[in-house]
Formats: structure tokens, sequence, C-alpha cells
């Protein structure tokens, strides 16, 4: 089985084209997983939507208790005000400017409305000020003395008051009334003493004040509700025996704040801790289930849309890429048969173009490197037809020096010895027979010397020559035959045919790290014209270029410096018509 497994792997993933193994792979990577990942969302789609739905109510409840906190707060305030009220305290302790009993419980009443203000709110029933100070009888619309609350329905069932909420049903049992009561004290600034005034009792409808909202569509409740106080007695229920039938749910259990599965409800609890309230909301489970159905129907066409789009996306983008590929491999192909002239550049910032560009550069210095050794063999085979050339029979050369200066010597003719002997030491220097491809330059400018001495014999006094040579470069080592042709183009083109005597300067000096000679004469220079010919021709690297052999000493130096030394190195020149002209030599020091 592990063979065929294998055998499979390698057809699909090394026997088909790189296109057809990057489509596989990503599909494989992408489209597999996109179909687990899909199949757990589905395990887990109830998980979701339970989630979903726990925030969805919890933002719901958290609406719910804001506005409840908000109005508890609100009558809270307004109690204080009430209780806090000095013009009621003066009344109910005998200070006003009246004694009569309505007339202080009309003061009062009126006092309570200003501070209320709630006309515009359905859960208000009433407010009412007890008064405990018997020696100052007081009677109003919102006022009283404590002993005619024994009548009522709250007292009855409240005898105890003192808390600061409590709940009641009214006369007609039909209204379930929540009270908040505040205290009234007051505090004698002369002595100190704090006495109890009373209270003030503000009376709420309990099924308008926790009425939960209603649907728009409908008008049904969105939620129920159940409201117990601390002693989880019912207050307010939404739903009429709604308490009954969830009679087996332990209410004071549930955790505050926690959603709570029964049945097909979901339980929340939250409290109102300043009065020991717990409001307990009741969502109807079966939105759950068509949450789910609706997640279901919704989600199974994304993924197929996102599947498509994978494969797609898939297919454009292994596509492009197995292209590049291809092209960058038809490439390697036409330089493996021998063709260097491919240059077409595969784009993009990727490692496939870096690549390609690597590789169109490496073909590049290939072909550099191809021509240059081509060229340096040519040049080697001329060298040495020109050194076979030379080399016909030296020595009856040499003889014949040697007989020419001894003739000359019998005669008396002594500069034609030196003549001879400066001729002999240029044509040993020439053949190279104890001389390599580099000499130093004590031995390159002895060899120019020679040269000058004997150019000096043929043209008399046309011209001097001054030397300017470092010391320490004098065992340098340089190219063989770089120097004299230079000397010999700058006393023949620019010397020779100057009216006046010249002046020849040969300097050797180092400058950053290189050699410099210069060869400066004062002749006759070259007009801008011809001397950018001159430059463009001693640069130039095509051989079937036609010129005159009156530069090709200098451009043949120039060549073999750049061949040897490097493009770098070479012969710089500069010149003023009439003023003559300067060839700058650059070397690197070999020692």
């Amino acid at each position: 089985m592990t063979k065929i497994l294998k055998k499979i792997g390698v057809y699909i993933f090394h026997s088909n084209t790189i296109f057809i193994q990057l489509l596989v792979f990503t599909l494989v990577v992408s489209v597999v997983p996109i179909i687990l990942i899909s199949l757990l969302l589905f395990n887990k789609m109830s998980d979701l939507v339970v989630t979903t739905l726990d925030k969805s109510s919890s933002q719901l409840v958290l609406q719910y208790m804001n506005d409840i906190n908000g109005s508890f707060f609100r009558y809270q305030d307004k109690l204080q005000q009430i209780a806090n009220n000095t013009i009621i305290m003066d009344e109910l302790l005998g200070k006003g400017d009246d004694s009569n009993p309505y007339i202080k419980g009309d003061k009062v009443s009126k006092e309570v409305n200003k501070s209320l203000r709630l006309e515009g709110y359905s859960e208000y029933r009433n407010c009412m000020i007890y008064s405990t100070v018997y020696d100052s009888k007081i009677y109003g619309n919102n006022v009283s003395m404590l002993e005619e609350a024994v009548k009522e329905v709250w007292y009855i069932d409240h005898p105890e008051y003192k808390g600061n909420i409590f709940s009641y049903l009214t006369a007609n049992r039909k209204n379930k009334v929540l009270s908040l009561v505040q205290q009234i004290n007051y505090i004698d600034t002369n002595s100190f003493k704090n006495s109890d005034l009373g209270f003030v009792k503000l009376d709420l409808y309990a099924d308008k004040l926790f009425e939960p909202p209603k649907d728009k569509e409908n008008g049904t409740y969105s939620y129920d509700i159940i409201v117990l106080d601390e002693s989880s007695n019912l207050i307010y229920e939404s739903e009429e025996q709604l308490v009954r039938e969830l009679d087996e749910i332990p209410f004071h259990q549930l955790t505050s704040n926690q959603m709570t599965a029964h049945n097909n409800m979901l339980i929340y609890k939250d409290t109102v801790k300043r009065y020991g309230l717990d409001i307990i909301f009741l969502f109807d489970s079966h939105v759950l289930v068509d949450k789910q159905e609706e997640l279901g129907r919704s989600i199974i066409p994304i993924i197929l849309i996102v599947i498509g789009v994978i494969i797609i996306t898939a297919y454009l983008f292994t596509r492009s890429f197995a292209f590049r590929v291809e092209k960058l491999v038809r490439k390697i192909k036409a330089v493996e048969e021998g063709d260097l002239t491919v240059t077409e550049e595969i784009g993009g910032n990727d490692e496939i173009a870096l690549l390609d560009k690597q590789f169109n550069s490496m073909v590049k210095r290939l072909d550099k490197l191809i021509q240059k050794n081509y060229i340096q063999q040519l040049e080697k085979k001329e060298a040495e037809l020109r050194n076979l050339q030379l080399q016909i029979n030296p020595h009856f050369l040499y003889n014949t020096l040697e007989t020419i200066s001894a003739m000359a010597a019998i005669k008396g003719l002594f500069n034609i010895c030196d003549l001879c002997e400066k001729l002999g030491e240029i044509f040993r220097y020439s053949l190279g027979k104890n001389y390599g491809e580099y000499v130093t330059i004590e031995q390159e400018l002895k060899h120019t010397k020679n040269y000058i001495f004997i150019q000096e014999a043929r043209f008399g006094n046309k011209f001097e020559v001054d030397y300017n040579v470092q010391s320490e470069l004098m065992h340098a080592q340089i190219l063989r035959f770089i120097l004299q042709p230079i000397v010999e183009n700058a006393i023949i083109h620019g010397l020779s045919n100057h009216t006046r005597k010249g002046k020849l300067s040969i300097s050797i000096y180092q400058q950053d790290g290189d050699i410099l000679i210069e060869i400066e004469d004062d002749g006759v220079g070259m007009s801008k014209e011809r001397l950018q010919g001159l430059i463009e021709y001693i640069n130039d690297q095509d051989k079937n270029i036609k010129r005159t052999t009156r530069s090709i000493g200098v451009k043949n130096v120039n060549q073999r410096i750049k061949l040897s030394c490097g493009n770098d190195y070479g012969i710089m020149i500069r010149s003023e018509l009439n003023e003559g002209s300067c060839f700058t030599i650059r070397l690197p020091i070999v020692q």
C-alpha cells in the first residue's frame, strides 16, 4: 500500500509540469482544510448561535437594567430633595407663619409637587409625607400624620415601614404598588440633636415600572420579566401565572449575569443592588433554533463561493508562476545550446525575478569572458608572430652592429659606437630573452632613454628631455613596452614638426594607491575634434575599425593595460592646439 501511495505521489508531484504540481498542491492545502473547517463550523454552529444570542440578550438586559437603575436613581433623588426641603421641615415642626394644619399641609403639598414634577411618568401613583411630630398636626393632599396611615392598606401589610422599599396590592387587589421610603431627619444647629420628623413614601405602579419593551411588529413582549424582593416575594411578573409555571426553578440559586438554559427558555438574572431586587429575564429559545437554521442557509453558499474563488485564484496564480518558471527554463536551454544573447527579463521583485536577473548577469559576464579570452589569445598569437619576425637571425644583427661599431671606432667616430650600443640594447630588450611580461620602472625607463638617445642623434638639438621620477618607485613592476611607444608618439607627432626647440617631460609618481606616468610635450597639440576622435579610437575594442597607423602604438598600449589590469586603468589624454599634449598612464602598484 505504501509503495502504491509513493508511486501516486511521484506521478502527481514529479511526473507533471510545475503548473500541475502547484495547482494540485494549492488545492490540497486550501480547499481540503476549508471543507474540514466547514464541517467543524456546522458542528459548532449551535455554540456560536448561543454565544451570539447570549451577547444580544446581555445587551438587552444591560439596556433594561440601565433604564431601571436610572428610574430608581431619579425617584430616589426626588425623595432626597423632599426629605431635605427646609420649608417642609419647618412646617412639620410648626415653625411656619401659620399654625393651621391644613394651611401647613397645603404648603407642604405644593413643595412636594414642585420637587417631584413627575406628571409625565405613567408609573407614578402618589407621594405622601407622614409626620411623627404629634404636637404639630398637619394635613394635606401629600402630607398627613402617621396615625392616619394605620387605616391604609400598605400599613396593614407593612407596619414595619422602616425599610427603604416594600410592595403591596391596592385596595381593589388589582394593582401591585412599589413604595420607596425615605426618612426625614432634622438636625438642630444649636444642640446638634437629630430628630425624626417622619418619612416620605413614593408609590409606583410595578406593572408600569418593570414592564419589558414590546416588539414593534406583533406587539408582544421581546422577553418576560419576573421581579423578586430580598425574601423572594413576587413583586412583578410580565405574564400571569409565570412564576407558577416555573416554580421548579430555584430563582434564588441562579448566578447573576450568567445565561442558564431551561427547557425552551434561556434565563438571565440581574440585581438592583440598592433595593435588593432580583430581576429574572426569560428569553424564548425557539429563536436559537431559528438562528441555527438561518446560519446554515447562509453559510453554505458562502463556503461554496469561497471554494470557487480559491480554485480560480489558485489556477490564475499557478499559471502565472509556472509561466515565469517555464520562461526561465527556456532561457537556460537556449544558453545551453550556445545562445548567449538571451536578454529578455522576467518582471517582478520576487525570487524568480532575482534569479532571472542573476542569470542574465552571469550570461553577460560569461559572454564578456569569452570575448576577452578570445581577444587575449588573438593578441598573444599576434605578439608571438611579431616576436618570431623579430627573432629572425638575431645573432646576425648583433654581429653586424658590432662590426659597424668596430669600424667606427677605427675611424674615430665614437658617436656611431654609442648609437650601435644603444640600438643593440633596444634589440635585446625588445626580443625579451631575459625579461618577462612585467619589468621594473628602472628597466622600462632605461629602454626609453636608449630610444630617446637615438632620436636626439636623429633630430639634433630639436628637443630636450626632463625626468621627474620618485626614487621609491624605481623597483615597482609595470608592463613591458608601455612607455617607449607613448614617448615615440610625443616626439614624432608633437615635437618633430615644431618650429622652435621643444621640451619633453617624463614624470612618474604615486597617487591614490596607483602609479601615474605622465609624458607631456609642448609641441603642436591637437584640436578638440581630433582629441575626441583619438580618445574614442584607443578605447574602442573593435579590431575592424580602420585607422591610420599614427596612433596604433598608443591604442595597443591602452588595450594591453586594460586587458591585464582592468578597465579602471589605461591612458588618459589632454591636449590644446599649439599648446602641447599630455598622456597620463594609470597603473596599479605591483612590487
